[in-house]
């Protein structure tokens, strides 16, 4: 044996010794080095995310959907509480939410938005963070930046609604989910419980996502020799968290007739051709389900079966419901729940390339949605709910009829605003008021009762129009209608148009998208 193997026999045989405090130190810099790395798998997808979400916030005219967030958030807490005994509880969290918020930040469209924009943002690092406990870091990071990528989620971050909230709540129940099934414990099972209730109290429909999270549970439970405490755990955690968001079941469950009969029932169709409106794009819709298959390649089987039934079984189990409830609620943005999934999957397919691979695809992804993302911005993007499919109504420019008014406004000027009663939803009023600078305020001579008076979202219109025109008659009105046609008076009650026709002259008339503004001066 020569002396390097005497040598080498002697290192192999000398027993280990403790770390001295060099070697901690070295390894301490070695865990700060990675620890800005680890923390770039969910940084940059929330960076990414803000960055869409804030880019031309305030272009997009609000829509009739968040009008009616506006009117509601606007009232004092105790109106807005009387109002969802009667309509709209579903919303009630995010509206109380907002009411608070209107209360500090004030009530501009980038204000009105942010909130939805910060959610958005906050879901893609629950994305991210939940991608790299199911496939790895490159996954993670990989699925987070799709997340950004997603047309829907810029556009509904963009949206004074709950939904961007749903998504946030749904993404974050994966993780902490993910986190209990890992090491199952009283404090993590209580945090996947409130994210239960959370869910619940911002979307019902949403809770539906618990049966995918069920079979995820006997996974993990399988894949654990029958640990107890993971079954057990879930099913306190799932039933508590559903359990305390009765008062809004009971509530709720009695104004969705109300409010969501318009809905079709869907058809077996619809669980393929719903997608590209899921995602806002066609183009991307078929590029993740591509990126969701290929995860199957993986060497993580049992995260991708998990991922898989957790993008899917929630949309069937919805579009059941919906075949057997008394409405269905098989719609786009009831659905966007599903979105953490779908990126997890996409991340997890697109992860398998080399990381020149990832950046490769993820920079094909974000050309091929670029046309998404610039519509998303227009200023009538929000009324195309159903994008890519078109809407079947004209969207209505509130901000461009305001301006109409404005320009020729004068001290004294009365407004009205043609809308047929079963119509008021469509927000003329509130539309238009809120784009009037602040110094112009007309009166509307056809108000009976503002929503706030009544407890619901809109208001009621004059029973007797003659009375209140002869009472004050205003010298000049503002007639701001839907557009039908061309004609002014068409979308007016028929007792509504005879008494202002009889008592004033057309002498304007001017169009902008969905809506007509004519001047009428008295005789």
């Amino acid at each position: 044996m020569t002396r390097t193997d005497h040598a080498a026999t002697a290192e192999t045989e000398r027993p280990a010794q403790p770390l001295g405090p060099r070697s901690a130190a070295r390894r301490a810099r070695r865990a700060i080095r990675r620890r800005p790395i680890s923390g770039l798998v969910w940084l940059l997808p929330v960076l990414a995310t803000l960055a869409t979400g804030l880019f031309r916030i305030s272009t997009p005219v609000l829509w009739h959907d968040e009008l009616a967030t506006l009117t509601v958030v606007r009232r004092p807490t105790g109106a807005l509480l009387d109002m969802l005994h009667s309509v709209d509880a579903v919303h009630g969290a995010y509206y109380l939410l907002l009411h608070y918020w209107i209360g500090f930040f004030g009530e501009s469209p980038a204000m009105l938005r942010l909130p939805t924009v910060l959610a958005m943002a906050a879901a893609a690092g629950c994305v991210a963070l939940a991608g790299r406990r199911m496939f790895g870091a490159r996954a993670g990071l990989a699925a987070g930046l799709v997340f950004a990528l997603i047309p829907a989620v810029t556009r509904y971050g963009q949206e004074a609604r709950s939904y961007a909230l749903v998504v946030l709540v749904a993404a974050a129940a994966l993780l902490l989910l993910l986190r209990a099934l890992e090491r199952p414990g009283p404090v993590r099972w209580f945090c996947y419980g409130v994210s239960v209730a959370a869910v619940g109290y911002l979307h019902l429909v949403s809770l539906v996502f618990l049966g995918a999270h069920a079979f995820g549970a006997a996974l993990y439970w399988w894949k654990d020799r029958g640990n107890r405490r993971i079954p057990v755990g879930f099913a306190v955690a799932a039933v508590l968290g559903v359990a305390s968001t009765f008062p809004l079941i009971s509530l709720g469950g009695g104004q969705a007739g109300r409010q969501i009969s318009w809905i079709p029932r869907p058809r077996l169709s619809d669980l393929a051709g719903i997608w590209p409106q899921v995602f806002s794009s066609t183009a991307l819709a078929a590029a993740l389900f591509l990126a969701a298959a290929l995860a199957w390649g993986s060497d993580r089987k049992l995260s991708a079966l998990f991922g898989t039934v957790s993008a899917v079984l929630p949309v069937v189990m919805i579009w059941a419901i919906s075949q057997q409830g008394d409405v269905s609620y098989f719609m786009p943005k009831y659905l966007f729940f599903v979105l953490p999934a779908w990126a997890v999957m996409a991340g997890a397919g697109i992860a398998l390339a080399r990381a020149r691979g990832v950046v490769a695809v993820l920079l094909v992804l974000a050309v091929m949605v670029l046309p998404d993302h610039v519509t998303m911005h227009r200023p009538l993007s929000h009324a195309a709910y159903t994008y890519p499919e078109p809407v079947p109504f004209v969207p209505l420019d509130y901000r461009a009829a305001a301006g109409v008014v404005a320009a020729g406004y004068r001290p004294g000027d009365a407004v009205a605003y043609g809308q047929q009663r079963d119509q008021v939803w469509w927000g003329v009023d509130t539309g238009v008021q809120y784009y009037l600078p602040p110094h112009i305020k007309p009166r509307d001579v056809l108000l009976d009762k503002t929503g706030e008076q009544r407890d619901d979202l809109w208001p009621s219109l004059i029973g007797d129009p003659a009375a209140s025109l002869d009472t004050t008659p205003p010298p000049r009105i503002w007639l701001v209608s839907k557009d039908d046609g061309g004609d002014p008076f068409t979308t007016v009650l028929p007792e509504h148009a005879k008494a202002l026709q009889d008592r004033y002259t057309q002498t304007s008339f001017k169009q902008v998208s969905g809506i007509s503004v004519a001047l009428l001066v008295r005789r």
